[in-house]
Formats: C-alpha cells, structure tokens, sequence
C-alpha cells in the first residue's frame, strides 16, 4: 500500500476509535521484529535464511520450549520447535557452524552450560557429550565467574572462544572465557575477564573483530527494569586485556525502549545491526516479557562504536519479501467481542506491529471481525497469536454482508502450535471474523499481534501442513489436527480403527480401505517432505509415501492386507535426512487442550456448619465432592470476636480427598475469600496451600504472616507473590482476605482495602490434595482461627461479589 494512503487511512481509523497513537504503538513498525515474548538473542544467517535463537519468554523465568524463528527476508518469520534441550530452562541459546560443517547449539540453565550438535541449524539436536543433560560448563569453571549466557566467537583461524557469565558485579567476579578444543568439548586456555576490566559487567558477553579489535560486549544493570544497557571494552587480543570504552544501548527518553539488553550483532556486507531484547508495552511486572528488536549499529572513524538510538521503527527487510501480496487487514475497521483494556485495543490487531496486542477481556469464546471496506478476494489468513509457542483453537469465517457467515478455516480441534498460523481457502467477503474457541492452557485467552488478510496464495513460509496420529480417527475421518493445513483424510472404502502396537498408537486400516485428503497446494512438484511409519513383518517402519501423493491429494490405500499405520506427516519444504531420520523414530506430539468447564465454587468450608465446643476431625467440602481429613490433632469449633471459627494452634493438617479441577491450572483466574483471626502472626503461616507442586509460579497458597514480600499470597515466584505491611498491626483481628485474578492482573483485599494489584502470570501444574493449617510441604503452621474459606475457578470481582 503506498505510504500516504497507510497513514491517511490510520489517522482516520485514530479519529473513529479516539485514540492517539504514539511512537511505540504506531502501525507498521519494524521493532519488536518478532511477535511474542522471546529474549536473550543471538541471530544468524545460514546461506539465504536467518535464524533467531533466543529464550522462549512470557512464561516465568525463561521456562522453555526450544525453538527457532526463521525467515528469508527478516521481516516474515516463522516459528520452528526444535526437539532439544528439553529441560526446565532453556536460556541464551547460541549456535555456529564449525570448520567440519556441523552446527553446535550451546544453551544455559542456571548455572551451567550444554552443548549439542545437529547436521542443520533447526536440529534434531544431541548433546556432543553423550547423555541430554551432560554439563559442558559447570559453575564458577572459571574462579569467580558464574556460569550463565554463553556466547561463542570465532576467530579469523577458525579458533572458537566461549565466553559467560552473570553477577559479574561483584568484587573480583567478572567474565569467564576460553578458547575451546577443535572439538569443542573443552578448553586450552581460560581467563577471567574482571570487572574491572569490563566495568559494570552484569552478564551476557558477546564479542566481535573488526580491522583487528576485539570488542568486548556485555549488559550491565538489572534486566528487571530501566537500568539494563550495552556496554563494552576492546583489546587486540580475544581473551583480553580489555579496555573500558563506554555505554552504547540503553532506554530510551519516554522509556518504550525500557532495559534493552542482552545482544547480538549481525554483519550483512559492511553493515552491523544489533539485535537486542527489550521489555514489552505496557511493562510487565517483572521484565520477563521482553520482546526482539534490532537496529543499526556504526562504527566512528576512530574505530569506537557510535551510541545506538534504539527506534521503533527498526531496520526492515534485508531481502527481497517473501510475501507478493497486499495485507487487506493492515488500517482496516475492527471491532471484537471485548477489549481487556485501552492498552489492549482490537485495532492493535490489524496495524502490523508485534509491539502491539489485542486482549479481549474474558477467557472463553471471543471474537474479532474485520471490515476490508468492500468485498474482496480473500486466499490466506495469517493470524499471530500472543504465544505461538501452544496451540490455539479457532473459527475463521468470512462474510458479504456481515450478518451471513462462511466457514474459511475450522482450526476448533486444532493441537498444532505455531506462528503464524496459515489458513487457506477461497473466498469473497468483506468481513473478516476471528473466533477464539480454546487452546493448550488455561487463563491465555484468544489474544493476538496481528491478523493479516491476503487476496493471494502466501505459502513461502517452512511449516508443516499435515500432522496425524491414531487420536486423531473420529470413525469416519482422521483429522489433521496436528497440521496447518486442518481438514481431514475422509473415508472412501473400507473400514479402519484404532489398535496399539509395540507401545505405539496406530491407525489400522482394514484389508481393501481407501482414505483420502484432498487440499489444492498439495503437489508432488512443489518442494516438500511426506513421510510416516508404518508396521510392517513386526517391525516399525518408514513408510514410502511418495506413491500416495498426486496434485491436489493424498490417497492411502490397504491393499490386500491391513495397513497400521501412524505419525503422518507433510512439509511444505524439503527436509534433510537427519530430520527425516529423527521423525522416523519420534511420534507426533498430540497434546491435550486445556478443560475450560468452570466448576465454579471449588473449595468451600464454615464454622457455621458446627457448634461451638466441637472437635471436628472431618471437614465436608461444599464446593467439589470430598473432604478434609486431619493427619494430625483435629481442630475445636470456638466463638471469637462474634464469630464461630475452627482454632488452629499450630498442631493441625488437614489434607483434602480431592484434588483441584484442571480448571484452575496453567495461569487460570481464580478467587479466594477467607475469614482469619490471628492473635501472635509469625513471619510466614499458612492457612491454606492449593497446590502440591513447589516449583516456581507453580502455588497458590494462602498465607497469614508478617513477610512483606509473601505475607498474604504466596505462588513461589519472586515479583508475584503479595505481602501486607500492615499485617502486624491486625493481630488479634478478624481480616476478610479476598483475592481475585483474572489472568492477567491479581488483586488483595484486607476488610475491604486493596493492598497490593499487579500484573502476574502463574504456571500451576497439576495438584493432589489441598491442605489446611500447613502447606503441602508440612511447614509454616498456622495459629489462629478460620472462620470460613472459598475458592472458586474463575475471576469475580470484589465489586461484583454478592
């Protein structure tokens, strides 16, 4: 679209909507460059495609999956999973390709570095030590050097240098590094490179050469907040000495650009561009939704590095786009079914901009709808939601007029995780309408960078359109649930069924069965991979299914004996032996969507229910089937402050029957109401632990106790947890404790008075038992009276509480 009609047409879309963009937010910028939550990067360019390796963000601390975005021309990127590592923590990912041409892919965990080795730069992976988590850097193997953010440098003679480190503040810590092995599994020489050296090193070294000067690049600050910038210091040597020589990146005056950090450089002919993390807009609490941006780094004549002034703007394409056409969608009228807030509006879907989100405000079935302006032909939808790291589930149909609709794509059985997700067909519509349906977890919602509308066939970008398994046979159809492209393998002739081989789940198509599948891009002339496994004289084996594929269709056929078959899959590029080698021996990853059934009232229990005077061994629950049972002494019925309440002094657990519903897991809203006397507050004492799991983000535990930090709500998260300062002063006070989350923000109540509300994200993972009167670890007993308690599996706001 020509310039001047883009901005006309925002402007005029500003003035019917009532808003005023800014810099950050204005449509069609080039930073963030990805779309999603992503940080630590290092970016490189394999013959005519880029990588971008980089922590998977916006789930705690950098909690994984492995992936990789790929793209031909840096502004179309798409997601590909990698297979390994596929530990908790999967940070600063790095990658080269060594002299005997195979890539090496080092990553962190806290605080030790692994190193694998694959024939591609997208893997399959496996550490070059043998076993997946075998340790190629453990902690301080460098004296004073803690290990985190490793980063590779090779030199001119091929020689390769591994540099680390974090908390390099400290007196005498600093930067640990070493020439490694040619075989990269050790070292010939290290160094500590201290912070005297590199003032201000923080972490994340990253180094390059450049007319014989070595720059030593690195963060400093906190990686939390605004105080997270670029430095670096140069030598003539790769391990050092190094010479301070300033601050090159850092937030910018209006703080949009807010802690950038955590570099990489990329080199395209005399050209030098940094690419670097910074925190989202609007800032999460805590920093842990950064987001990718890169700019143009020069070099003054003197050889220094000229200060970077981060933009939003960005770089833009360095190669020629893979997409040929028009984006309908981009200035286009919008409206949705809600909007979370102003900073979450609908028509952020449609400005092209990954810095920008729509949130509805619920969690169930919401929807957006496009108005083009006129009737057009419509081809491809691409549609990026907040996460393509898990599978989202959705309708896309299109209509003339608005009121009558037409399926485009039916994605509502979808297990297929990526970004962007493609959906072709063909239509004439003017309205466009997206519907979110569910998903992989719990308390995500349908929210969404960008929806982008082509009249065109846009299918450039490597994903994989078909993915099948023995779960996916409905009776009559197996359904490609698991690839892009959705629809299913119809029925012709003949009978098929589920059965179970060797640990293996399978379709079995009975003696004389046709199944079919029939999608227009599908061509034996196109550039693509088609493989699956079949059973065959009591082995497992590569299926040949070249035979099946004709223009427009793929035909199984049994024959005159069964065919088992499974794990069916179709790319839309070539892939490399190893790659088809590992999908040889690797299932199709099918997993569950999230249960979106609100039970409502989940927990619920009240003194009122017995006399003053009793002693109460069992406690009914009132909310899901079950109870509470005592493990240790029972509680006593007693009447205080006018209250009848059940007397904890310390000596009580109590363990449900029952466990949570699958309702309240992942980052699910939920909302808490209790009724506490505390006579003597200790610093930490809980009155209730929802969650068996003690892992990071991972709790929802009702405490009473002094601690600041944790004192009322505790999830086992360092921003996320909330405390009252003035718990203290309510001993021997009867506290109504509310606390509602709906996802996004958490807000705490004590009688009435809101103490604390933020923004958080929880990670809750499957639980056992709810306990009372401890947590579920037995620790921090409680000592004071419980009048009542109620937890309920969705979001009900104080103000809308009868």
């Amino acid at each position: 679209m020509n310039r001047i009609y883009l901005v006309a047409a925002f402007l005029l879309l500003g003035a019917v909507s009532g808003f005023a963009r800014k810099k950050h937010d204005a449509p069609g910028t080039g930073n963030p460059v990805i779309p999603g939550y992503f940080a630590d990067p290092t970016i490189k360019k394999f013959g005519d495609t880029y990588y971008m390796y980089a922590t998977t963000d916006g789930s705690g601390a950098g909690f994984g999956p492995a992936q990789v975005w790929t793209s031909k021309d840096f502004v179309n990127w798409t997601l590909m999973p990698m297979n390994w590592p596929d530990s908790h923590w999967i940070w600063a990912p790095d990658v080269i390709r060594h002299t005997d041409g195979r890539y090496y892919y080092f990553y962190c965990q806290p605080c030790i570095i692994h190193c694998g080795v694959s024939e591609t730069p997208r893997g399959p992976w496996k550490n070059i030590l043998g076993e997946s988590e075998a340790v190629l850097v453990p902690d301080r193997f460098v004296t004073n050097a803690i290990t985190l953010d490793g980063q590779t440098f090779v030199d001119d003679d091929g020689s390769v240098y591994l540099y680390w480190g974090t908390w390099g503040i400290y007196k005498g810590f600093g930067c640990g590094a070493g020439k490694m092995t040619p075989d990269l599994k050790g070292f010939t020489e290290t160094r500590l490179i201290p912070n005297t050296e590199a003032v201000d090193f923080f972490e994340a070294p990253f180094v390059l050469k450049r007319n014989g000067i070595y720059y030593f690049m690195y963060s400093s600050g906190s990686c939390h907040d605004h105080t997270y910038r670029v430095q670096y210091a140069t030598s003539d040597h790769p391990l050092g000495p190094y010479e301070y020589k300033g601050c090159i990146l850092e937030t910018n005056e209006d703080g949009t650009v807010h802690g950038p950090g955590h570099h990489s450089i990329l080199k395209e002919g005399d050209d030098y561009y940094i690419v670097y993390h910074r925190h989202d807009n609007p800032h999460s609490n805590r920093g842990f939704h950064r987001q990718l941006c890169m700019d143009k780094m020069e070099f003054a004549a003197d050889g220094s590095i000229r200060k970077v002034i981060p933009t939003h703007k960005g770089v833009g394409a360095l190669a020629p786009s893979v997409v040929k056409s028009e984006n309908l969608a981009l200035g286009a009228g919008v409206r949705a079914s809600s909007c979370y807030d102003d900073n979450f509006r609908a028509e952020y879907a449609v400005d092209d901009n990954n810095g920008t989100l729509w949130r509805p405000r619920g969690m169930g079935q919401e929807w957006l709808e496009i108005d083009l302006g006129s009737s057009r032909e419509i081809q491809t939808v691409w549609t990026q939601f907040e996460y393509g790291t898990q599978f989202y589930q959705y309708l896309i149909e299109t209509s003339v007029d608005g009121k009558h609709w037409s399926v485009f794509a039916d994605k509502r059985n979808n297990h297929l995780a990526g970004s962007p997700m493609v959906d072709f067909g063909k239509a004439e519509a003017r309205y466009v309408r997206l519907t979110f349906t569910g998903g992989q977890k719990n308390g995500f919602g349908g929210a969404v960078w960008n929806v982008k509308v082509f009249g065109g066939i846009e299918e450039a970008l490597p994903q994989q359109w078909l993915g099948l398994t023995a779960a996916d046979w409905d009776g009559r159809e197996w359904r490609n649930n698991e690839g892009m492209l959705g629809g299913a393998f119809v029925l012709k002739e003949g009978a098929a069924r589920t059965c179970r081989i060797e640990g293996r789940d399978a379709l079995m198509l009975e003696p004389g069965t046709v199944l079919e599948y029939c999608h227009s891009l599908l061509s034996p002339s196109k550039e693509h991979t088609l493989s699956g496994l079949v059973y065959r004289s009591g082995k497992w084996r590569s299926y040949e299914t070249e035979h099946c594929l004709s223009q427009g269709m793929i035909s199984l056929r049994s024959g005159n004996e069964p065919l088992v078959i499974t794990n069916l899959r179709y790319y839309n590029w070539k892939l490399e032996p190893a790659e088809r080698a590992y999908d040889a021996a690797t299932d199709v990853v099918r997993l569950p969507a999230a249960d979106c059934r609100k039970r409502g009232l989940v927990v619920s229990i009240t003194a009122d229910d017995f006399a003053v005077g009793d002693t109460v061994p069992y406690l009914t629950n009132r909310g899901v089937k079950g109870y509470f049972e005592a493990l240790k002494a029972p509680v006593v019925v007693k009447e205080t402050e006018g209250k009848k309440a059940f007397h904890f002094d310390g000596s009580q657990l109590f363990r449900s029957s029952f466990s949570l519903p699958a309702t309240l897991q992942d980052n699910a809203p939920y909302t808490l109401e209790a009724w506490v006397l505390n006579d003597s507050i200790a610093e930490n004492e809980c009155v209730a632990d929802f969650t068996t799991s003690h892992d990071e983000l991972e709790k929802i535990m009702l405490v009473n106790g002094t601690e600041p930090r944790c004192g009322v709500i505790n999830h086992y998260g360092w921003y996320e947890d909330a405390g009252y300062k003035g718990m203290k002063e309510l001993t021997g006070r009867w506290q109504h404790i509310y606390i509602c989350f709906d996802g996004r923000m958490e807000q705490v109540y004590i009688n009435g008075e809101q103490v604390s509300g933020k923004d958080i994200q929880l990670l809750v993972k499957p639980s056992q038992f709810v306990t009372l009167g401890r947590n579920a670890e037995g620790e921090w007993p409680f000592t004071g009276y419980l009048h009542s308690l109620k937890l309920w599996d969705e979001y009900i706001p104080l103000q809308g509480r009868k």
